[in-house]
């Protein structure tokens, strides 16, 4: 490996982090302390959207667990949710027609969100659907809890998104039986909960799947999937993946400047100047980069408001008109003798 070169590591968004020193500071733990010993950077704990490795997110987890003395601590946290946390995850989610459509959603673009999640459908019937939770990282009893979390997350969001108290019918999960076994089938609102399982997972009946979002918006709900469907995977967990969102986001505010961006990764101007050399860039060079995506994005943005006030679906059928009438009037142009054809 040469020196300089990152290496991609599954990653979260922060705000699972902050959702988790939340709970435990609401529980009585030091949430600060915790923080401390999990090597929680500063930066994850601002508002606004990040990545951290999940690796952080596991150990966190354990540390938090055995301050509280709570083994179902991944059930805990979808308490403390709510909408707009995630960004345009939670929008894509709640703004979709059906839960059914906006479960598929939330497996579309769980990339939002995680490197370390996938949401696929394991089973589906005409009576209901299985839905399994794979973890490219899920080590240890931080990711057991990880598990929970996701599990209590997707039925909390159904309850909310729904306006209905829907519950799973079946849950499974790959870890041993906790010894406060009952704990699980209140938080999750159902009699059984099985353990020892060969995957995480969970199913939903057909009709719950039916019912209608809350904030269903079906113009706003396409707009949010073009959107979203433009837009790159989030930045790695390393380092210039986490220099990369922050000059991003800085160039969103309209005031990018190394003196701003080398304060929010905590390095003087000098180290971060090193630093980028090291990967073989350049303050310049990234920050051109990042103005040439953010443009490349407005635009895109600018053609869908254009297509919709025009009464086309989306910008490929505004440019299939654009043609259309691009040749029409060729067409029509007068040939070298002054004369239309």
């Amino acid at each position: 490996m040469g020196p300089g070169r990152d290496i991609p590591v599954p990653s979260d968004s922060a705000e699972l982090v902050r959702l988790l020193l939340g709970v435990a500071a609401d529980n009585g733990a030091d949430a600060r302390r915790l923080a401390r010993e999990a090597d929680v950077p500063d930066w994850a704990m601002a508002p606004g959207h990040a990545m951290v490795p999940t690796r952080l997110s596991l150990r966190l987890f354990e540390l938090t667990e055995r301050a509280l003395d709570r083994p179902d601590l991944g059930l805990l946290i979808p308490r403390l949710h709510t909408v707009g946390d995630l960004d345009l995850y939670d929008y894509l989610f709640c703004t979709a027609a059906t839960f059914g459509e906006a479960m598929r959603v939330s497996g579309d673009f769980v990339h939002l969100i995680s490197t370390n999640h996938r949401i696929s459908v394991e089973e589906s019937t005409a009576d209901e659907t299985t839905f399994a939770l794979g973890l490219a990282e899920a080590d240890g009893r931080g990711g057991e809890l990880l598990s929970q979390f996701a599990v209590a997350m997707f039925t909390a969001r159904a309850r909310a998104g729904t306006g209905k108290p829907v519950t799973p019918s079946r849950v499974s999960f790959p870890f041993t039986a906790p010894r406060r076994y009952r704990r699980f089938t209140e938080a999750l609102g159902i009699d059984r909960v099985d353990f020892g399982s060969h995957a995480t997972s969970f199913t939903f009946t057909a009709r719950d799947l039916r019912l209608p979002m809350a904030g269903a918006d079906p113009r706003l709900a396409g707009f949010l999937k073009d959107y979203a469907s433009m837009l790159p995977a989030p930045a790695s967990a390393t380092w210039l993946g986490q220099f990369r969102r922050r000059l991003e986001v800085m160039l969103a505010d309209g005031h990018p400047s190394i003196q701003r961006t080398a304060s929010q990764l905590a390095v003087s101007t000098r180290t971060l100047q090193r630093r980028l050399a090291e990967h073989g860039t350049t303050w310049r060079a990234e920050l051109d980069s990042a103005r040439h995506r953010y443009a490349g994005q407005a635009d895109a943005i600018k053609a869908r408001r254009l297509a919709d006030r025009l009464g086309y679906a989306d910008p490929r059928s505004l440019r299939r008109a654009r043609q259309r009438w691009k040749d029409r009037l060729a067409g029509q142009a007068p040939d070298a003798d002054g004369k239309a054809e």
